[in-house]
């Protein structure tokens, strides 16, 4: 039976993204992609970005934004489908 060592060091996740050049700690990027621009990040050993609150923030405005127009593209498309 395999049993893990107990961890002596606390280990910092960060998530950078080399294309926006943003650390966006203490966010953590779902799957991988920068909240952004929607690219591949990495782990980096470095403090976080000053301005990732304000950039964070932003990032979700525009997914959130992005996702209720496509939600109006659908219905929209799907209520034409039906009339024709």
């Amino acid at each position: 039976m395999y049993v893990c060592r107990p961890m002596t060091t606390l280990i910092d996740m960060t998530y950078y993204c080399s294309e926006c050049v943003v650390n966006w700690w203490p966010y953590q990027a779902r799957d991988g992609c920068c909240p952004s621009c929607g690219g591949g990040t990495s782990r980096r050993q470095e403090p976080a970005s000053e301005d990732v609150d304000l950039l964070f923030a932003r990032a979700r405005a525009e997914a959130e934004r992005r996702e209720r127009y496509d939600a109006f593209e659908a219905y929209y498309a799907e209520r034409e489908q039906r009339a024709a």
